[in-house]
């Protein structure tokens, strides 16, 4: 008899699975009846848990049909009616004639199964039989105290999660259009279920088992064996259940908050549950879970009825502890040298739960924002933001957390309280500003222009979120520092070009977003933001540029940016053909074969980041934006530029002040122009093909008069202060080379009967030429930031009242399109699990999502 999973799966292959289901269909149906009639037979034994033999043999059902089932759902909506036939027929029960509905039956048998005493939940007394006590298995939500399990009930456990997965399992194979629309049978009969005691309970259990602190003493949250911890094993499988659970959805509406507002807690909900819904002790050979369903997900509308300070106080730092526990395992040696896995509750689980509840209780993201550690949580989610944009496996960690930060960008006390200061030493030493003080604002701006200037095909999705974040922040924003402001600029001078603009018909979105930060400064918060204002008069050049765009002065543009690409590439692939001629290991005199390598590297990653904003995402419905930046690879073979030049007064009144904060960051414009795949005829009929009538749409309504109205009159006093200054030291200087000169005539008076060396009147001069050295030229910035932060700025600006933008904060909706992306987030993550121990739906055809196998 088998003693494992791996024995079953190993012993049963694919092959041997859909031969017997493509050729001898009825054998297959009558395989797995008898598999589930000997399940229901051992669960009903009351001995099930005395005789060791039985509950072997009861596991080994459960592994059979958990190997089974991932090809009875392959076949996919196609026509197929197999899932049909083996779950959802009725037909009579091998052995006893009645009639019964396999898919109903197993889905209660499952959840019985999770609270039968003594094989998954302790026994109440010693020596009871095998009942179903619909019971918590953890202390938290619901529950003062632990049942104290055995390692035994949370192997059961696992094996159990195992299979309702599996039973679930059927969005995999939706396309993804049809994974809203289409029917998930097994899952709507669970998630929509009558019985509020078994939902309740189970709800309760998978929250309070995912979150549980298994750390004693001084352990750290790593493992150092191969073997994986059933503990690790069962959290992880609790995770991908109550997301998968929660996710599951017949409409698209957000939860009813008149709902939330009268709901009590669910502990007080439980209390109120009578006897009818379900005895608490009954034997498990009655199937004591209800079929029937219900019209609401009852797991999403528990979840929205919490309200308790401490139901919040438990679910908001056990998400901060998991999420220092993976931050911490990034960061140890020890991990790092022997590349062992941590523990399996991962930042991505963490972040995902995070989200589900924001969006399910609007309770709980009031009370997150008001949460005394928010902004170490705000910290920590940044932090996994720069430490994994640049891995395409976390691009959906990335994604999680930009919709998170936007979700909480929406609420204006959470953007006020970004203006704190933010404590560097939380981060490791290469995501550090130097010698910066910054706000939590500063940093959250940085770590945007840190992942726009990545150019990575696969955070495409993630820019709109990004600067919807800065957006909602900015009529807040306060003492904004100097790199915040240069990059605030710098991406604007890009964004603004009119070759980029008419690149892609959603760029216009992200020049909005952008240009309402400056709308937002400008009105509310310029005398709190010297720096950002000063930047934005010395290049104002930019909104003077916008505000005279012009269609075919951008299209020539546009067009003589795609002719330099496609001369680059052809000169290439000449070099690229010569250099086959060079016989190995010889290089051509005065090349370097590293730097072809390197040049070669940087062209394949420039147009990848073409082809990537070429491809329209279809995950959300709202516009996809395009990296406006080199790779690392790429921006390491541009040239080192000059030093930064100092603004002259005279072109501080032209606004041609530099935007250099990023230089790589303009040579990026020519790539993400040509955002086109192929070349010449053939992606003309693809290409974006803007019209006066589109440029009508949009550039009356852009806010730049106030704009360019304030800059100009800032420029003019600012021109003012330059010319104080520089009078003011020419006159101190004049003084002191005056005095200088006296000093040395009067000695050469007072000596004229000696002969005076040489080499005093050489360092009288000396001293002169260095004191003119030192005031000459003068820095005016100091005294430019003092009066742009003082009352006399606000005194000298013109009247912006009847130009006042409303603040308002552009919300995030949960799109059908969106809904589907994060459903095949889950169910990916579900997919990856099985991998590990078992390869549950390995070389299964999975629709919803792509499955990529590692080289």
């Amino acid at each position: 008899m088998p003693d494992s999973s791996h024995d079953i799966f190993s012993l049963v292959t694919p092959a041997d699975i859909r031969r017997i289901r493509d050729s001898a269909q009825e054998n297959f149906v009558k395989l797995i009846d008898k598999v589930f009639d000997r399940l229901l037979v051992l669960k009903g034994a009351r001995d099930l848990t005395k005789a060791q033999t039985n509950t072997k043999q009861l596991l080994n059902c459960i592994r059979v049909l958990t190997r089974l089932l991932p090809f009875v759902f392959e076949l996919g909506p196609d026509g197929s009616d197999l899932e049909d036939i083996v779950l959802w027929t009725s037909r009579p029960r091998p052995g006893s004639g009645a009639d019964y509905v396999l898919g109903n039956q197993l889905v209660s048998a499952v959840i019985d199964l999770l609270f039968t005493s003594g094989f998954t939940v302790p026994a109440a007394t010693v020596g009871e039989d095998a009942v179903v006590r619909y019971t918590i298995w953890e202390n938290g939500i619901g529950q003062t105290s632990s049942l104290g399990s055995s390692k035994e009930h949370v192997s059961n456990r696992v094996e159990i999660l195992r299979l309702l997965l599996v039973l679930c399992s059927k969005a995999m194979y939706f396309p993804p259009a049809g994974s809203i629309s289409l029917p998930n049978r097994a899952l709507h009969t669970i998630a929509y279920n009558n019985n509020k005691r078994m939902v309740l309970c189970l709800l309760c259990s998978l929250i309070n088992t995912s979150l549980k602190d298994r750390a004693q003493g001084w352990s750290i949250p790593y493992r150092g064996s191969a073997a994986v911890d059933p503990h690790d094993e069962l959290t992880q499988q609790a995770l991908h259940a109550l997301f998968v659970l929660l996710d599951y959805q017949i409409s698209i509406a957000k939860p009813d908050n008149k709902n939330t507002a009268a709901a009590g807690n669910i502990a007080d909900e439980s209390e109120s549950v009578t006897d009818t819904d379900a005895d608490t002790n009954t034997p498990s050979v009655l199937l004591i879970t209800e079929t029937k369903v219900g019209t609401h997900n009852l797991f999403r509308a528990f979840i929205a009825k919490l309200h308790r300070t401490q139901e919040f106080d438990y679910l908001i730092n056990s998400i901060i502890r998991l999420l220092e526990e993976a931050m911490r395992a990034n960061l140890s040696i020890l991990a790092s040298v022997t590349k062992q896995p941590t523990r399996t509750v991962m930042p991505q689980e963490a972040t995902v739960l995070l989200w589900m509840l924001l969006e399910n209780n609007p309770s709980f993201r009031d009370y997150t924002v008001d949460h005394n550690n928010s902004l170490k949580l705000f910290s920590l989610l940044l932090y996994f933001m720069l430490s994994g944009y640049t891995d395409p496996a976390q691009a959906g960690l990335v994604r999680t957390i930009s919709n998170i930060l936007h979700y909480l960008s929406e609420d204006s006390k959470f953007a006020t309280r970004l203006m704190q200061p933010f404590d560097q030493s939380i981060l490791p030493s290469t995501m550090r500003i130097i010698d910066v003080c910054l706000t939590h604002a500063d940093f959250m701006i940085n770590t945007v222009f840190t992942l726009l200037s990545s150019s990575k095909p696969y955070l495409i999705p993630v820019y709109s979120n990004l600067l919807l974040l800065i957006r909602n922040v900015s009529p807040y924003l306060t003492q904004t520092s100097q790199p915040t402001a240069d990059k605030l600029v710098s991406l604007f001078d890009i964004i603004s070009s009119p070759a980029f603009i008419i690149s892609e018909p959603y760029h216009i979105r992200w020049l909005i977003y952008l240009i309402e930060v400056f709308d937002y400064v400008i009105h509310y918060r310029a005398v709190d933001n010297p720096r950002l204002i000063y930047k934005m008069v010395k290049t104002r050049s930019c909104f003077r540029r916008l505000k005279a765009f012009d269609l075919a002065t951008a299209k020539n543009e546009l067009a003589a940016l795609r002719d330099k690409k496609s001369k680059a590439e052809s000169t290439r692939t000449i070099g690229k053909s010569a250099s086959l001629l060079v016989k190995p290991g010889h290089a051509g005199v005065g090349d370097d074969p590293k730097d072809a390598l390197s040049d070669a590297s940087a062209t394949n990653q420039g147009t990848s980041i073409v082809s990537a904003a070429s491809e329209r995402s279809d995950n959300e419905n709202i516009e996809r934006t395009a990296s406006p930046a080199l790779s690392d690879k790429a921006r390491g073979k541009q040239p080192q530029l000059e030093a930064k030049a100092k603004v002259r007064p005279d072109k501080l009144a032209d606004g041609q002040g530099s935007i250099d904060s990023n230089p790589a960051l303009h040579s990026s414009l020519a790539k993400l122009a040509v955002s086109k795949k192929g070349g010449g005829a053939k992606m003309s009929l693809q290409q974006f093909q803007p019209s006066e009538e589109w440029v009508f749409s949009w550039l009356p309504d852009l806010p730049l008069d106030p704009i360019l109205s304030v800059l100009d009159t800032l420029s003019e006093r600012i021109d003012k202060i330059i010319e104080a200054v520089e009078k003011d030291a020419g006159s101190v200087a004049a003084v002191d080379t005056e005095h200088l000169s006296k000093q040395a005539g009067d000695n050469k008076s007072s000596d004229s009967h000696r002969r005076q060396p040489e080499s005093a009147d050489l360092n009288t001069k000396n001293a002169i030429d260095g004191l003119q050295s030192r005031v000459s030229p003068v820095d005016p910035t100091p005294a430019i930031l003092h009066w742009l932060s003082s009352d006399a700025m606000v005194e000298a600006l013109p009247d912006l009242e009847e130009s006042m933008p409303e603040i308002r904060p552009r919300l995030q909706g949960m799109s059908p399109a969106l809904i589907v992306w994060f459903r095949s987030l889950l169910w990916s993550m579900v997919y990856a699990s099985g991998m590990k121990p078992l390869g549950i739906w390995k070389n299964t055809r999975v629709q919803l999502f792509v499955v990529k196998n590692s080289q």
